[in-house]
């Protein structure tokens, strides 16, 4: 299908107001679909015209529309007909749940986040450790178990832990204590 955002409208349902006629491309219902009773959808949407009849049922899709006239409609997206159906004035059309507003979602989906895309998401869970990921602003509380050390006192000579600002400052601190007075920490003053 197409990575397109379809409305949708509970519980819509109408008649033609006037005949479709095969190969036509605009049509007119006597109520526009609406998200709360009165606020018209937008277009993109899907409609089934004479849904309880196997023989002329088709999906369409509304690609401009303004309240009961469908300007552009894309006719029998499902393939059913081997040439458009002929629908007379007081056909019922109704918006259902369908395969297509799937579809799309799921382009839709497909379009925005790729292997290489780059994105903002929340509360997800990700494999840092997997080939080319790469994460950025991590909390402390979000790092892996053992990586953040808090007593560098007796750390190993590795690159495996990162020291904590507070276990840094902790070790700078007592080594500066244990040197004797009145040793020179190689601190000079200029006296101008």
């Amino acid at each position: 299908m197409t990575a397109q955002e379809v409305k949708f409208s509970n519980f819509y349902e109408s008649t033609l107001n006037g005949i479709l006629a095969s190969g036509a491309t605009s049509a007119t219902l006597t109520a526009a679909p609406t998200s709360d009773g009165t606020v018209t959808i937008a277009a993109p949407y899907y409609l089934v015209i004479d849904p309880d009849n196997a023989s002329k049922r088709e999906v369409v899709l509304v690609t401009a529309a303004s309240t009961t006239t469908l300007s552009t409609i894309t006719r029998d997206i499902e393939g059913r007909h081997s040439t458009d159906p002929t629908h007379v004035d007081g056909t019922t059309v109704r918006m259902s749940v369908l395969k297509e507003m799937f579809e799309d979602v799921h382009d839709r989906i497909d379009a925005n986040m790729t292997p290489t895309s780059t994105a903002t998401l929340t509360n997800k869970t990700f494999d840092a450790e997997g080939t080319g990921n790469a994460l950025s602003n991590v909390d402390v509380a979000n790092l892996k178990s053992g990586v953040l050390d808090t007593d560098i006192s007796s750390v190993a000579g590795t690159d495996t832990t990162i020291p904590s600002a507070k276990a840094a400052k902790t070790y700078v601190d007592a080594k500066v204590a244990a040197i004797p007075s009145g040793v020179s920490l190689g601190l000079v003053l200029a006296l101008s």
